[in-house]
């Protein structure tokens, strides 16, 4: 066996183990939901309104698949929140250069018209 057909079987390895313990997490989220709650006993709430704020499996798979694949680009909802953030970092940078270079009026000196009437 070569050592790339090792690294592809140690990832699906890992891939399957992780399937198997989402299972486990599953069974332990529906025992939980049965029993855990917060808050007082009159108005009792669960502790965790979805599954995957016990047990985030594409957070785990984005992390494994990101350690063998050079070019996976992750698809949980932790590292889209990053991208947005890089973007809004991005799109801001883009908006001072361009109002630096008078491309952009700022907002109090345009028009009563240019501001929709604002």
């Amino acid at each position: 066996m070569t050592f790339n057909e090792y690294l592809i079987r140690l990832e699906a390895f890992q891939l399957k183990t992780i399937k198997c313990n989402e299972e486990l997490a599953y069974q332990a989220w529906l025992n939980q939901q049965v029993q855990a709650t917060t808050g007082s006993s009159k108005n009792p709430k669960p502790k965790f309104r979805k599954f995957d704020q016990f047990f985030d499996a594409n957070e785990m798979i984005d992390e494994i698949r990101g350690n063998f694949e050079p070019d996976y680009k992750a698809k949980s909802k932790r590292n889209t929140l990053q991208d947005n953030e890089s973007l809004f970092a991005e799109r801001l940078k883009e908006f001072k250069k361009l109002k630096k270079q008078g491309k952009i009026i700022p907002w109090n000196m345009r028009t009563k018209k240019e501001r929709g009437g604002f």
